[in-house]
Order: structure tokens, then C-alpha cells, then sequence
């Protein structure tokens, strides 16, 4: 996933920040999607910023389909904001509170795919009955539905998202989020949503990338980053629940996942460890125990009929990773 001359979008990047030194390099071909996965404060609406060009960057450039678009180029100017062909969804939204729900959706666009689909678009945004609505009168998912419609409304080819769907209804969130594909891939565009939810961006993204101060640690395919990280902090921010020593391996360490856990001896679906369990707490449907294994090791597992604290027990990691430090 480098950035190529013939990808879409090119994007090689410094940014200095009071608290942290920001670097990405990626490419995205057309019709592609990267979810950017991190803590707060990690860095990720920060290069969002930079794609779009409202921020300074320290060193580097942005290309959208071979046109400078951020940084500097010897004998290239950057093309003006209304010429990128980029939506951006900030966070916190922002509407024009003078507007309607419908003004502000189409607010701008003049000839788009999308204009003649106002209605339907409404509709799927579940905002048709606030259609004539300002913006006072809505509430935060409303407003980022809102939001999220004047982006999808828009002539994009590079479509960036930040948290555009965190104040949603959970019961919503997979219809937006599929509204939002589908109308990514009929412009046959780059995609790129940020993220502390790591669900939302394995089910966004065909490829996952994990931000940790200011870096981009990873970049793959959205399932493989997380059946195989290469550190112990991309295991950590992925949901790897503790680590073992890895004895063939020095300074490497199994990363085992909670929820891929047998509590029983089955040695050719993994490593067999010998425990004792700390503690046990509910966890939804089932229980979240603490193991301290014997070679020093501790970490998290799920299971649903958990032996009682104090209890020693063999269990099985299926297949963990190795992970440097």
C-alpha cells in the first residue's frame, strides 16, 4: 500500500504539533477505503487536515490524482480548495445554522450525480421529516447525519470522514455506513475514516492502518493487521489482552487475544498454557478473567462458563501472533 504515481491519492506527510510530530505515507487507488485507527490525540484527524489542505505541513505532499494539493512542489502551485474535489466531515460538525436540512445537504453544488437524488439521499439519511429543519432544532446524530449527506451530496473523489456516524444510534450506524460505501464506489473514490472504534473500522476500511503517537505503526488488510500485528503496542491498541514469552523467540512475545481462547489442551490449534485464574467479572453474555500464566506471563480471556478465582487451568491460544517489542 505505498504510494505509487498511479494511485488516486498520494500522500507522503510531516506535520509538527505541540504534542506530537505527525507522519504518514500511503497510497489509495480509486475505490479504495483506509480506516485510520487510534487513541485520541494520536494524530489521526490531523492528517485528515492535511489531505484536505487546512493544515501547514512541515515537510512532504499530498497528490490527488498527480495534483498537488498540499505542500510544496518546485514550479507547482496547490490547487484552490474548490478545485481537490475532497469532502471532509469534521468533527465536531458544523451547519450553517440560517440553512435547512435540505439547503444545507445541497448547499454549493450546483451539477452533481447526487443533486437529482436529493430526495432519496434525505430518505436513506433518515431526514426526510426534517427536511425543512434548521439546525437549532436537531440533535448531535441528527447533525452529523446532516453532515454527512452534504458530503456524500458533493462531486467527491477523495471522501474523508472523522467520527461522521459517534453520535449515532447504534441501530443506525450499519445503514449509514453502507450508504456511505455504496456512494464512495459509484464515484469511484478514495475513502479514508478515523476512528477509536475498532469494529467501525474493520468494517469501513479494506485496509486498516494503526496510528499511536503521531505514526503510523501498520498498514494491511483490515483482518490481517489484527490476526497479526507486528509489535506489542499495535497488539495492544488492536485488543490483544496480555503477552507471554515466546521461548524460540528472545525479546518476542505471544500476543494473546481474549477471545480466541479453548479452555482445554488442544495443541495442534495453538500454544497450551498452564494458569491460574485471578479473577472473573461479567462481560455482556459472558466473563472477562484475569490468568497469570507460569512463565510469567498475564493476560485477559473471554469464555462463558469460567473456572472460580484461585482455580488452576489449561487453556489454548489459537494460533497468537509473535510480536516484537
Amino acid at each position: 500500500m505505498n504510494a505509487t504515481p498511479a494511485s488516486l491519492l498520494e500522500v507522503d506527510l510531516e506535520v509538527e504539533r505541540r504534542q506530537v510530530t505527525v507522519q504518514a505515507g500511503f497510497g489509495l487507488e480509486a475505490g479504495e477505503r483506509l480506516a485510520i485507527f487510534g487513541t485520541s490525540g494520536a494524530g489521526k484527524t490531523t492528517i485528515l487536515e492535511s489531505i484536505a489542505g487546512l493544515t501547514r505541513l512541515s515537510r512532504g505532499n499530498v497528490r490527488i490524482d498527480g495534483k498537488l494539493v498540499a505542500g510544496k512542489a518546485k514550479g507547482e502551485a496547490a490547487l484552490e480548495a474548490r478545485d481537490r474535489q475532497v469532502a471532509l466531515v469534521r468533527q465536531p460538525t458544523t451547519l450553517f445554522p440560517h440553512l435547512t436540512v435540505e439547503q444545507n445537504v445541497t448547499y454549493g453544488i450546483r451539477r452533481s450525480p447526487a443533486r437529482g437524488r436529493v430526495a432519496e439521499l434525505l430518505e436513506r439519511l433518515g431526514l426526510t421529516a426534517l427536511a425543512r429543519a434548521r439546525g437549532a432544532a436537531l440533535s448531535g446524530g441528527q447533525r452529523q447525519r446532516v453532515a454527512l449527506g452534504r458530503a456524500l451530496a458533493s462531486p467527491f473523489r477523495v471522501l474523508l470522514l472523522d467520527e461522521p456516524l459517534s453520535a449515532v444510534d447504534v441501530a443506525a450506524r450499519e445503514a449509514l455506513r453502507l450508504l456511505t460505501i455504496e456512494m464512495s464506489l459509484e464515484r469511484d473514490a478514495a475513502g479514508i475514516l478515523v476512528t477509536h472504534d475498532l469494529t467501525e473500522a474493520q468494517a469501513f476500511g479494506d485496509q486498516l492502518g494503526i496510528i499511536d503517537g503521531g505514526r503510523l505503526l501498520q498498514l494491511g488488510g483490515a483482518h490481517e493487521v489484527v490476526l497479526s500485528p507486528l509489535s506489542r503496542r499495535v497488539a495492544e491498541l488492536v485488543g490483544y489482552g496480555g503477552f507471554v514469552p515466546a521461548p524460540s523467540a528472545p525479546n518476542r512475545w505471544f500476543a494473546i487475544h481474549p477471545d480466541r481462547i479453548v479452555l482445554d489442551a488442544v495443541p495442534e490449534r495453538g500454544i497450551v498454557l498452564i494458569g491460574t485464574m485471578l479473577s472473573t467479572r461479567p462481560f455482556g453474555p459472558r466473563y472477562e478473567c484475569t490468568v497469570a500464566e507460569r512463565s510469567g506471563g498475564r493476560f485477559t480471556i473471554h469464555v462463558d462458563q469460567p473456572p472460580g478465582a484461585g482455580t488452576e487451568c489449561t487453556l489454548t491460544a489459537l494460533d497468537p501472533p509473535v510480536v516484537a517489542p
